[in-house]
Formats: C-alpha cells, sequence, structure tokens
C-alpha cells in the first residue's frame, strides 16, 4: 500500500509539486501568525493584548485565503489523476482502498510541506517583528518566541486543510466507475456540497450581524470592524464558487463573439469545460483582489466619514507595515496558488494541444488560446473581486450614515487593480510557457501515450 502510495507521487510529481508549493507557502505565513501568537503568550500582559489582536486580524485574513486556496487544489490534484485512479481499480485494487490512498497522498504531501514552510521561515520571524513594530514602543523591542508547539500546530492545521479540502474529490475517485471515468476524467459539472453550504450559510448570517452590529455605532467602533468585512464577502464568495464562477465566466465571455477569432473560441470553451481547473485558478485571484480592495476602500470610506464629522481633511494613507502584516501573507498565498494550479493542469491538457495540431490549428493559434485563457481567468476573478469590494464598501457606507449623515463609499482601484495585473503575468506564465514546451512534442507519441 505504501509502496504503491509514494511510487503514485513520484509518477505525478508536476501534479503533486504544485500541491506541496502551496503547502511550503502555508505553512510559513502560518509560522508567522504562530509565532505572533506564541511571543505575546509568552509575554504576558500588554503585550499579549497587543498582539493577541494583531494575530487575530493576520490570521483572519490568512485563513480565508487558505481556505480557498488549498481546498480547491487539493480537489484538483485528485480530478487531474481521476484517470490513473480508474487505472488501479481496473487492476483490481478495491475502490475504498483507492479513497484511503488518495487521502494519505494528500495528508503526506501537506505535512512535509508545510513542515519545510514553517521551519524555512523561523529565521525571519524575527526580523519581520523589527520591521512591524518598530517604533512601537509597547511593542517595540519583545522576545520573539517560535517554538516546536507553534509548528505542530501550523502542520496540524494544513493539512487539516488539505485532507478535508479533498475529501470528496477522493470519496468520487473510488466510487465512479472505471469505465466512465476513463471516458470522462473531468467533470463537467461543479456542485456544491453540503460543507460549502453550511460554510455560505455561517458566512452569511456573520456579514449580517456584523452589518447590523455597525449599524448606528460610532466612528471609532465601525473603524474596528469594518476590516472584517472584506475578508468574510471574500470568503463567501469563495465558498459559493461552483455556482458564481460558471455563471459569471459563461457571462462575461458570451459578450465576445465566439468567431472573434480561433484562438479565442478555443479559450472560452477549454475554460467553461475544465471548470474544476478554472475554480482553482480564480479563487485564489477573488480572495487577493477582494481583500486587498476591501482594505484600502475601507480605509478611504472611513476617512471621508471622519472629514464629514470633524470638518478636517483626513488622509486614508496606510502604514505599509499594516499592509504587509494583513495582506503579505495572503497576496502571496494567493499568487502562488494562481501559478501553480494553472502549471499543475499544463500536463493533462498535452492531449489537446495534439488533437488541435492534428485538426490544422498552428503552433501561435494554440499559444494565443492559452494566452487567452489566463485572460479569461484573471478578468473573472476580478469581476467577483469587484463585487466582494462593491458590497463591503456599500454596507461601511450604510453603518456610517446612521451616525454620520451623507457618507458614500469610496473605492480604491489601484491597489487591486495591481494585485490583478500581477495575477495576470503569473497565470500568464504558467499557462503559455508549459504550451510552448508541450508544442515540441510528436503528436503522434502524445496522442499514442493515452
Amino acid at each position: 500500500m505504501l509502496r504503491l502510495i509514494f511510487a503514485d507521487l513520484l509518477a505525478n510529481a508536476r501534479i503533486w509539486l504544485g500541491v506541496f508549493a502551496l503547502t511550503v507557502t502555508a505553512g510559513a505565513i502560518g509560522g508567522i501568525a504562530a509565532s505572533l501568537a506564541e511571543s505575546g503568550i509568552v509575554a504576558g500582559g500588554d503585550v499579549q493584548e497587543g498582539l493577541a489582536g494583531i494575530t487575530a486580524a493576520v490570521a483572519l485574513f490568512s485563513a480565508v485565503t487558505a481556505l480557498a486556496v488549498l481546498g480547491s487544489t487539493a480537489t484538483l490534484t485528485v480530478t487531474l489523476q481521476q484517470r490513473g485512479y480508474a487505472l488501479w481499480q481496473l487492476v483490481g485494487i478495491p475502490p475504498a482502498v483507492i479513497g484511503t490512498a488518495v487521502l494519505t497522498q494528500l495528508f503526506v504531501v501537506a505535512v512535509i510541506g508545510a513542515a519545510v514552510g514553517s521551519l524555512a521561515v523561523s529565521p525571519a520571524v524575527a526580523p519581520f517583528f523589527s520591521y512591524v513594530f518598530a517604533g512601537q514602543n509597547d511593542l517595540e523591542g519583545v522576545r520573539v518566541h517560535y517554538g516546536a508547539v507553534s509548528v505542530g500546530w501550523v502542520i496540524s492545521v494544513v493539512a487539516g486543510v488539505v485532507v478535508l479540502g479533498g475529501l470528496r474529490s477522493a470519496r468520487r475517485a473510488s466510487r465512479v466507475g472505471a469505465i466512465e471515468a476513463l471516458r470522462e476524467p473531468e467533470p463537467a459539472r461543479l456542485r456544491m456540497g453540503w460543507l460549502r453550504w453550511v460554510l455560505a450559510g455561517g458566512l452569511l448570517a456573520g456579514l449580517f450581524g456584523l452589518s447590523a452590529g455597525m449599524a448606528g455605532s460610532s466612528l471609532g467602533t465601525v473603524s474596528s470592524q469594518v476590516m472584517l468585512l472584506s475578508p468574510l464577502v471574500a470568503a463567501l464568495c469563495a465558498a459559493l464558487g461552483p455556482v458564481l464562477f460558471p455563471l459569471v465566466l459563461r457571462g462575461w465571455t458570451a459578450l465576445v463573439p465566439r468567431r472573434a477569432s480561433a484562438s479565442w473560441f478555443l479559450a472560452r470553451n477549454s475554460a467553461r469545460y475544465r471548470l474544476s481547473q478554472s475554480t482553482a485558478a480564480i479563487s485564489p485571484l477573488l480572495v487577493g483582489i477582494a481583500l486587498t480592495g476591501g482594505l484600502f476602500s475601507a480605509a478611504a470610506t472611513l476617512a471621508a466619514a471622519l472629514e464629514l464629522q470633524t470638518g478636517r481633511s483626513a488622509g486614508y494613507d496606510l502604514a505599509p507595515e499594516g499592509v504587509v502584516t494583513l495582506l503579505g501573507g495572503p497576496l502571496l498565498l494567493a499568487a502562488v496558488a494562481a501559478a501553480a494550479t494553472v502549471f499543475m493542469s499544463g500536463h493533462a491538457r498535452e492531449r489537446d494541444f495534439a488533437l488541435i495540431q492534428a485538426a490544422g490549428a498552428g503552433h501561435g493559434t494554440i499559444v494565443a488560446a492559452a494566452a487567452w485563457e489566463a485572460v479569461i481567468y484573471v478578468v473573472t476573478a476580478t469581476l467577483l473581486g469587484g463585487i466582494a469590494v462593491v458590497a463591503g464598501g456599500l454596507v461601511t457606507a450604510g453603518a456610517l450614515d446612521t451616525t454620520i449623515p451623507g457618507v458614500t463609499p469610496i473605492f480604491v482601484l489601484g491597489p487591486p487593480a495591481l494585485v490583478a495585473g500581477c495575477g495576470l503575468v503569473l497565470v500568464a506564465a504558467a499557462t503559455v510557457l508549459p504550451t510552448v514546451a508541450a508544442l515540441r512534442h510528436d503528436i503522434v507519441r502524445t496522442l499514442a501515450a493515452e
């Protein structure tokens, strides 16, 4: 059993390297948050109270991103190997054993990746503290603590999220009939599982509760609560991904006629058909754009409310240290996830490229289609992230308007546009470069490999 598990990991190294890179990143980010918590607990007193709030904010922003990207990546990992799991059934391996093997593979890769990330970040913990808390008399010079217990918690959390994220796909891989899976390895539809519905319902209830609590509150109270809005809205959009992503993707791509170009036609149909891969690429970008736009827009709206209340001009410039603390980890995780998921699925599309070439398409058309597919992912994520930012801004302005009449939401477009642009570069590189490499393969040999 163990021999089969590890042999399969090596045979599909390209797919598993994407999960490994993601868990390494998640382990490093979790290590930073864990060091904040442990240092506060050891110091106690006012230091613990000050670090507790910072730790909670870092954990919330990072957790939203981690839950969105780790789960979707785990699902994609299992989906890409469904043909192999079907072959396991054909050689006599029982379905129950296949399900156990898949979960074991996810667990092993997650534990190793999280351990590497959480240990590798250890030398950077002290410099991070010095940068973030420079000039803060109550926290500057705090002794940093990051021990084995914190590392163990980080590994456990990351591994748990990855395994839970792949649970439904592992069950599907073990239950789908072998012949059916060989005929159709990529499921055409994504469905909302009961866990997603429960999560979405809880997030929606939390949003209503937070909005009701802010209504009529003072500016200071709203300021302390408003930063929770964008993570909650982003998490809700990610939880409803199987419903929202296909609707938005199909909706806006339908505005561009399919006859516009052959490469656009190929890209649109590929993104629509491979919904599990599209979801894994869109989710991290959506979260990164929503968190960035929500944070800066909330700060600008609060500054406008303060100006109305006091009659004095108030800027909304956020301290670089605060932006790095709240958004550094989530944006890094989102960037790695977006690039890794597209890279992981590149090998699975080599047969498609060969078939398109056999039908008469040139290399330029196929490369252009890969570039258009990257654009489709990023534009879809940007539209969904924009919805999250607008929703958060309207709720913030509505809550402030009950106390300070005349407040209107202010949306800051620069930072989220920068995130979207960087995401486009990463996703395009992860899409186009493997495509160019795949076009060098012999068409007959690629098709015969199936």
